[in-house]
């Protein structure tokens, strides 16, 4: 982790954009800020600065429209809405008004100004007519993080979060396998279980029931979603505690990326008291396997770096080429995987 954390806190912090790629790690770093790297705020805050200075939207999401987060440009590609995830830490750890702002914005842009399908889902972007359940876990997430900043208007962000969550569950999670399919076509569901599309319905699930208060009428019901996901992941583990990039098929590799996913949401769900405590083997099995795959220069082998699409037609190989979100997941998991018995 020190090699992976030193990279970046070595980089400009200009040359990060508002791109999940570059938010995820960035996300990472705040969350080893508090625990004796103090740089990684100064990162976080000339990262925000320089995308404020930005002209224009900077990172994924060709084709959307360009919207405004506390002056920050983003696009309405779900992907962007990932801003929120280091802007909350930067809320709550150094009372940055602006990265509060930031959060709520986002919000107000999913809540009034994102598409959404004829479900009711949030729109991936506003050109390719698939729907994912990574979309579920930028949006929906983020809108709890505005409940949370907002208290006395937020109850309008958790519906519209408790409303995407349900029917991303009702829509991805297959209750006779208790795993999630990778993408919704115009002509209905995929065919494959493609390893990180369970993992963004599980950080979907945990990202709401983080700031959900147990006494809502719906955490009840999300906690059994999460047992029955958490249950058909635990099925398909390999027996090194990794698993495959199609998940019910062994003839694909090994797979870092989504390894560290499920690593870090069961890991939180048993810490926090929303799984049993016999579900912490499923994660520390699949976090030892992930710890297999970093080197100690940084280095991280196996990571599938495609997404939903390829993995619908079947592209499966690994790479040990470093794409953005791949040291932010392992910096993410990390994290979580040294907590214990933290209260929720």
């Amino acid at each position: 982790m020190a090699a992976i954390i030193a990279d970046y806190l070595n980089r400009d912090p200009a040359s990060l954009d508002t791109d999940w790629h570059s938010t995820c790690p960035v996300q990472g770093l705040l969350h080893w800020a508090a625990r004796g790297v103090p740089e990684a705020h100064r990162f976080a805050s000339a990262w925000l600065e320089s995308c404020g200075k930005s002209a224009k939207a900077r990172g994924g999401g060709g084709g959307s429209r360009t919207v405004h987060a506390a002056g920050v440009p983003i696009t309405t590609y779900a992907g962007q809405y990932g801003i929120s995830f280091p802007c909350y830490e930067m809320a709550t750890q150094l009372q940055d008004a602006r990265a509060r702002q930031v959060c709520l914005d986002v919000a107000r842009i999913i809540l009034h100004q994102a598409g959404r399908n004829h479900l009711g889902m949030v729109e991936h972007d506003d050109e390719s007519g698939i729907w994912i359940p990574d979309v579920c876990y930028f949006a929906a997430g983020a809108l709890m993080i505005a409940y949370r900043l907002d208290p006395g208007r937020g109850w309008v962000y958790r519906d519209q979060a408790v409303f995407q969550l349900r029917t991303s569950v009702d829509t991805f999670l297959v209750k006779q396998t208790g795993l999630a399919k990778t993408i919704l076509l115009k002509d209905g569901l995929g065919k494959t279980y493609w390893t990180r599309a369970s993992g963004w319905l599980l950080w979907s699930i945990t990202g709401v029931l983080r700031h959900l208060p147990p006494a809502d009428p719906d955490f009840g019901r999300f906690l059994k979603d999460l047992k029955a996901l958490a249950d058909g992941i635990a099925r398909v583990q390999d027996a090194g505690g990794g698993f495959r990039v199609l998940l019910d098929e062994p003839g694909t590799p090994l797979e870092t990326t989504g390894s560290a996913m499920f690593a870090l949401g069961l890991h939180e769900s048993v810490r926090r008291g929303w799984l049993p405590a016999s579900y912490g083997e499923t994660a520390r099995r699949a976090w030892k396997f992930a710890v297999t795959n970093i080197g100690a220069d940084g280095a991280i082998r196996n990571a599938y770096t495609q997404w939903a699409v390829p993995a619908e037609k079947r592209v499966t190989e690994v790479s040990n080429r470093l794409l953005g979100f791949v040291p932010g997941f392992i910096l993410c998991a990390a994290h979580e995987m040294s907590l214990a018995g933290t209260p929720g």
